[in-house]
């Protein structure tokens, strides 16, 4: 397969951006590395796992609420045709932002009519007075979600990646300035995000307001309905996903009690900052660009971009799995504290389903251009269901990890599933000669860091991860002929721009 000049050049670009939406994700997963310490030690771990607990359920009725529109708004927008009709602009943005908003402020308001009739036997009233209590983040939620798209969609990364820190950071401050007037409570966490996130709303909607792209008046139902028509099959698809992905945590709670659920939310959280780290840069910055390259260069090169990525994000993830088993202990003691001494455990088991569901942001390409959403909420909803069946086989017999290993074997059925069904429409191209590659090098980097010890944690994270990204590669080179001639090319690359800057230099 050859990189040709145009497909060179998109993947530039898509490196380009993703560099960009990476630096805003180290940026809060630096943040992420100064309050997640604090958080959990300030806040009891039954208390943790609630604070969790409510995000997720609060996470499941926001995307009711969006009803995939956030999608419909990345698949509907038109720059060349908003650019020479204005008014074609207006209805775009009118329709999209006041339809989120109104099917918010609804789930909203059902939401906290639900939890006000039910009897204390069914919910506890402390539960049901915090979920009243921050009910209104389901349609401050709602509306960022379209807020996000719309500067996805318009290629304005800075303003994302600011709005993003800007958020995450407020709040952090928000919270900290708060626990030593209201206390250490889930009150008190939810009394900060609510604040920062109103504020963050409303500093994204005034530009739009500014712009004169927002008019109740030009509100189109027609529209409206068909975005709803793109977008219905997709909440499936995100419900379904919130499922697999949290749907663990009631039955954890249920099962083993809220002391479990605290150690699995901080295992599950750490997990996430690698899923954070590796997939959101490219899942945000990559359907724009195939889109563009399907439509301006064709079917072939599409496969050929998305080869090439899903070829380097396979490679990159063998690493990491293998940089975060040989990790897992010492980042649980320097993040979380010893009294999560024994979630470390879990945390490969849940990198590792991530990773492998990861790779959707190539594998699905097809269905999403050809609009094809139907089977990718089909298939996400019978491994949400897998997921449910398998926590309750498992969380009985071998406890938490049960639950690790239901979340592993659903994305892993997840992800052949839509390979098969997407590969039908754009199939790609996968060198599993090197992915063995890959895995064999993982294995001696896993090796490698596993026997080496050092003296303190901190110390044993950062030897443990150098020793087996060193050894890694060295396997790679070794087992992997394209790794060769990839890193030879690299070499001729910097070979060329260091005599460059000598020439310049010289003359």
């Amino acid at each position: 397969m050859s990189d040709s000049p145009s497909v060179a050049s998109e993947l530039k670009r898509l490196i380009k951006q993703s560099s960009q939406y990476l630096t805003a994700m180290v940026v809060n997963l630096g943040l992420g590395f100064v309050s997640f310490p604090i958080l959990t030690r300030v806040f009891s771990v039954a208390d943790f796992g609630i604070i969790d607990l409510v995000q997720k359920v609060f996470l499941l009725l926001t995307a009711t609420s969006k009803l995939g529109q956030q999608h419909s708004a990345l698949r509907f927008f038109n720059r060349e045709n908003f650019e020479k009709n204005p008014e074609e602009s207006r209805r775009y943005y009118s329709t999209m932002y006041l339809g989120v908003m109104g099917m918010g402020l609804g789930v909203t308001g059902l939401f906290a009519l639900v939890v006000w009739a039910l009897p204390p036997t069914i919910l506890m009233p402390t539960m049901s007075s915090l979920l009243l209590f921050a009910s209104i983040l389901i349609l401050l939620r709602a509306v960022q979600s379209i807020l996000w798209s719309f500067l996805r969609i318009e290629e304005r990364t800075g303003v994302y990646n600011v709005a993003n820190v800007g958020l995450r950071a407020a709040t952090i401050l928000a919270v900290l300035f708060l626990l030593p007037r209201m206390g250490a409570s889930a009150h008190t966490y939810f009394t900060a995000t609510m604040g920062v996130e109103l504020l963050i709303v409303s500093s994204l909607t005034i530009p739009l307001i500014s712009r004169g792209v927002l008019s109740v008046g030009s509100f189109d139902l027609p529209l409206f309905k068909s975005a709803i028509l793109f977008g219905a099959p997709l909440v499936i698809k995100e419900l379904s996903y919130i499922i697999l992905d949290s749907g663990d945590r009631l039955l954890i709670q249920s099962f083993l009690g809220a002391e479990a659920l605290g150690f699995y939310s901080v295992a599950y959280g750490l997990s996430s900052y690698v899923s954070t780290l590796l997939i959101l840069p490219l899942e945000l910055a990559i359907l724009p660009i195939y889109l563009r390259i399907w439509n301006s260069q064709g079917r072939a090169k599409t496969i050929e971009f998305l080869s090439i990525g899903l070829d380097v994000f396979l490679m990159a993830s063998a690493l990491i799995l293998a940089v975060v088993a040989v990790t897992a202990h010492d980042v649980v003691l320097l993040l979380a504290s010893a009294k999560y001494r024994g979630a470390e455990v879990l945390i490969p088991t849940l990198v590792a389903g991530l990773l492998i569901y990861a790779t959707h942001v190539f594998i699905t390409a097809g269905l999403v251009i050809e609009k094809k959403t139907r089977p990718l909420a089909i298939t996400l909803f019978y491994a949400a269901l897998m997921n449910v069946i398998l926590n309750m086989i498992l969380l009985p017999k071998i406890g938490l990890q049960g639950a690790a290993i239901a979340t592993l074997i659903s994305y892993a059925f997840c992800t052949i599933y839509q390979a098969r069904v997407s590969f039908q429409v754009l199939p790609l191209e996968i060198a599993y000669r090197s992915v063995c590659s890959y895995v064999l090098a993982g294995a001696g980097a896993w090796a490698a860091g596993t026997a080496a010890v050092f003296s303190r944690p901190l110390f044993n994270f950062f030897g443990k991860a150098t020793i087996s990204t060193i050894v890694y590669f060295v396997f790679l080179l070794i087992l992997d002929r394209r790794s060769r001639q990839r890193a030879g090319l690299l070499w001729q690359i910097v070979q060329r721009a260091v005599f460059s800057n000598r020439n310049v230099v010289v003359a």
